[in-house]
């Protein structure tokens, strides 16, 4: 999904923050980093726009649709203190610093949790990491072309009498 990427770009780039999506194999970066998980995307509430526009050689449909999609957020910390502090920075970002990029983008920001605990026990030690997702809405816009047909061939077919 490019929109999310972008908004990871965006928020890595403005928090000085090392941001890699979650679930994937790799080596672990340098604390305190941050994971992120696209864990929902769906239609939005409404009708979806569908407009026609005449080219030369084809009919320009136009579809667009207003969809929601829950990112959520993992920081993880040189300490517990820590992660919540740099979970903490990144929420703000959607509250506030990034809200002129993300209006740039069309994107709206619906709901936005609270930072959470989300620290589990390791075999002998804690990962101390803090979280929270943000739903974000969009709208997706795809287009395609509706080929022209230059002729039509058809038949008459007469019933006897």
């Amino acid at each position: 999904m490019n929109l999310v990427k972008s908004i990871r770009k965006q928020l890595a780039e403005d928090t000085g923050l090392t941001i890699i999506r979650a679930d994937q194999t790799g080596d672990i970066p340098k604390l305190p980093y941050a994971t992120y998980k696209v864990i929902g995307d769906r239609k939005g509430i409404g009708q979806d726009d569908v407009s026609h526009v005449n080219k030369n050689d084809a009919l320009l449909e136009t579809r667009m649709q207003e969809r929601n999609a829950t990112i959520s957020f993992t920081t993880y910390g040189t300490s517990h203190d820590n992660a919540f502090e740099v979970a903490t920075q990144l929420r703000k970002w959607f509250e506030w610093r990034g809200s002129l990029f993300l209006d740039e983008i069309n994107v709206a920001v619906v709901n936005l949790t609270d930072v959470t605990n989300r620290t589990t026990f390791l075999l002998d030690s804690y990962d101390e990491k803090w979280g929270f997702d943000v739903i974000i809405r969009y709208l997706e816009i795809d287009e395609h072309d509706i080929d022209y047909f230059d002729k039509v061939e058809y038949e008459i077919i007469r019933e006897r009498e």
